[in-house]
């Protein structure tokens, strides 16, 4: 009998840990846009990796919870995301979002904090995070990858200035590109989440038939 609860125990813990990975990949970040600028700033001047753009990109999702892809830039147009988190071709960016530029076959990734203010890393020969204030499409501008975060800014307005121009500039609410945002994102969760239910309940169903079985088997 002991025998038995034992092999029953052993199933048990290995329909667990079949289950951790999904319940792991079903959480949103716990990290909120403002939390991401902050790091970002804290690593003003640091060099992550070889100094490469995408260098500061894989540390960027590491921070945010999510393995990392040391990929040429340019492959994060097709490169697969991490769950919950969208992208959008000439998309508007939020705070904390990664932009795609297409300059070059390489292309380039940077961290966007407003209009005027963004993160790279490999900028102008740089191999160390800079703080760039000219305006995000100065390049070739694709469009930008939007994560999951927590919560949501605590500015939903932020004044810049163009420092070429000497002219004050306005980052307007853009509310309609946010909800559809939005709403694109929690239509993707719902249908992740019922997709791991499904195999949730499955593991559970083989977890239950194994067990019954051993229980047959012995009786």
């Amino acid at each position: 009998m002991k025998k038995i609860s034992e092999r029953i125990i052993a199933v048990l813990l290995c329909i667990t840990l079949l289950m951790c990975p999904f319940a792991l990949n079903a959480s949103a970040t716990s990290k909120s846009s403002d939390d991401a600028i902050t790091w970002v700033k804290s690593n003003l001047g640091k060099t992550f990796g070889t100094g490469y753009c995408v260098d500061l990109i894989c540390a960027y999702y590491e921070y945010l919870g999510e393995n990392s892809y040391l990929i040429p830039a340019s492959s994060y147009i097709t490169a697969p995301l991490p769950a919950g988190w969208t992208r959008t071709q000439g998309g508007i960016p939020q705070k904390g979002d990664i932009l795609i530029y297409t300059n070059s076959e390489i292309g380039h990734v940077a961290i966007y904090e407003s209009d005027y203010s963004t993160y790279h890393q490999n900028w102008s020969g740089q191999l160390y995070v800079t703080n760039y204030t000219g305006h995000y499409t100065w390049r070739s501008y694709w469009g930008c990858i939007h994560p999951n975060f927590s919560g949501v800014s605590s500015t939903s307005q932020v004044s810049t200035t163009d420092p070429s121009q000497g002219q004050q500039q306005t980052q307007t609410d853009f509310s309609t590109s946010l909800t559809q945002s939005q709403n694109q994102g929690s239509a993707i969760d719902i249908a992740q989440m019922l997709n791991l239910f499904i195999k949730f309940a499955t593991l559970c169903i083989k977890g239950l038939t194994i067990v019954f079985r051993m229980i047959k088997s012995f009786a």
